[in-house]
């Protein structure tokens, strides 16, 4: 099972850095309808989260059952200024975070992946359930940049 897992957590991140990558400039910073994030906003978005998500991983792995915050996505545009950022070093990041996390992953141990973390609610999780839910994002976010891409 975990061999799958990798390999769906690997080719989401592929899948995702492919169309990020095929974005022309001139749509990266165009919002669609509703007032919708950018292309750039969904990338620096995916960049931040797998930054989140790696420490996440490291935090379950070396710590004894840790709680594991969550964070606001809807300040960070603002915040961390992603209008301003560089789309090719958020891409570079996802594409080493996900580099990272899959080295880290073919390492484990069946025990690794059964690890253990609270959410702040005090509800448990299991390591593999975290993985599932990064590569879950990173597909859904990937349909979002896709579809923010057609419309534009």
């Amino acid at each position: 099972m975990s061999n799958e897992v990798i390999a769906e957590f690997r080719d989401s991140g592929d899948h995702f850095v492919k169309i990020a990558k095929s974005a022309s400039s001139e749509k990266l910073h165009k919002s669609g309808q509703n007032d919708e994030w950018s292309p750039a906003n969904v990338i620096h978005h995916m960049a931040d989260t797998e930054a989140h998500f790696y420490l996440r991983y490291l935090r379950v792995l070396t710590e004894n059952v840790p709680t594991i915050g969550f964070f606001d996505e809807n300040i960070y545009p603002k915040l961390l200024h992603y209008d301003k950022r560089d789309v090719n070093a958020s891409i570079a990041l996802i594409e080493g975070l996900r580099a990272s996390s899959v080295s880290l992953f073919n390492n484990f141990k069946d025990e690794d992946w059964q690890r253990k973390g609270l959410t702040p609610d005090g509800k448990e999780f299991v390591l593999i359930a975290l993985v599932k839910k990064a590569r879950s994002h990173m597909n859904d976010h990937a349909n979002q940049l896709r579809a923010a891409l057609l419309e534009l």
